[in-house]
């Protein structure tokens, strides 16, 4: 005989309980995935040895709270952090910083993956747009690296020791455009964006949305400069489409000048800044900070709870 389904029940909608949605969940709220799958297997076990065929999700979330209380008591704030950020029907907005090489594409998708984002633009895909529609003879600035700009592609007298820096914000400043109008438009269409790199400066961009609700600024860095300059020897590796890392280690002075002014900057202006010694505590720190940040919006959506274990594009 077949073992009975068993049917989780949230405001009148009903879909069978799956193993594999709960532990995305937790995994999502920073669980490790085999405390994840254990505690969903668990739980399923009882509620059949019980005969409980059909749950409300909030005694399911009540028990799965009770079980991470006793082995991962974080994530039980993140777990009920993150379910905030699933009821908002409101835009969410992640802006992270960080110098070539301290890992924000990485930490990017990693967010964008847990907070079930779907769009991840990087400003080097920003950039390039802004290469076609300029030319270099009106801005060679644009049309070089972040860290490479000569003193030939600066047009105002620069002194050596600043030419890094200028180059950079003057760099930075220009691609803000095209990022400030991406943001904008995801905010008016309510679409939820992840955006990451280099060109993301503190006292430049950042900054401006400090006090909107919906967006939220972080900057990565790596205060050990050989662990760094390792990142690009490991970013290297099976990528022979991407600039080989001996260009990235001929610059790594010009690279870290510009890491040390992100950092600086984004003291300076309040962004938070985190390290990024490993992805998966990275992850948990940005994922806290932009629940933190956006955990007021979600008043405006409570008619609209969303569920947290109802998701037909995961198997069970």
């Amino acid at each position: 005989m077949n073992e009975r389904e068993i049917t989780i029940v949230k405001e009148g909608r009903e879909m069978p309980f799956s193993r594999g949605i709960l532990a995305q969940t937790l995994t999502q709220a920073g669980a490790r995935m085999e405390l994840a799958y254990q505690i969903a297997s668990e739980l399923r076990s009882e509620l059949l040895a019980e005969e409980r065929y059909v749950v409300e999700e909030e005694e399911v979330m009540a028990r799965v709270r009770a079980k991470l209380q006793v082995t991962d008591a974080v994530t039980v704030g993140r777990l009920d952090k993150w379910r905030i950020l699933r009821e908002s029907t409101e835009p969410v907005v992640v802006l992270i910083g960080g110098a070539t090489g301290v890992g924000t594409s990485t930490l990017a998708a990693d967010v964008a993956r847990r907070l079930n984002i779907q769009s991840v633009i990087s400003t080097d895909a920003i950039r390039e747009v802004l290469r076609r529609a300029i030319s270099p003879d009106l801005l060679p600035i644009l049309h070089k690296s972040s860290y490479g700009i000569k003193p030939e592609d600066i047009r105002v007298p620069v002194a050596e020791e600043e030419r890094v820096l200028y180059g950079y914000r003057a760099q930075a400043s220009q691609v803000s455009v095209g990022v400030e109008a991406i943001v904008e438009r995801g905010l008016k269409e309510g679409t939820n964006l992840v955006i990451e790199g280099v060109h993301l400066a503190p006292e430049i961009l950042l900054h401006r949305y400090q006090e909107h609700p919906n967006v939220c600024s972080l900057v990565v860095y790596l205060s050990d400069e050989e662990m760094h300059r390792d990142r690009f020897q490991v970013r290297a590796l099976g990528t022979s489409m991407r600039r080989p890392a001996e260009e990235y280690i001929a610059h790594f002075k010009e690279i870290r000048q510009i890491h040390d002014y992100i950092v600086e900057s984004a003291l300076q202006v309040g962004v938070q800044a985190v390290e990024n010694l490993a992805i998966e505590d990275t992850s948990d720190a940005a994922v806290e900070i932009v629940a933190s940040r956006v955990s007021g919006i979600a008043e405006k959506a409570r008619s609209q709870r969303a569920s947290l274990l109802m998701d037909s594009s995961i198997e069970r």
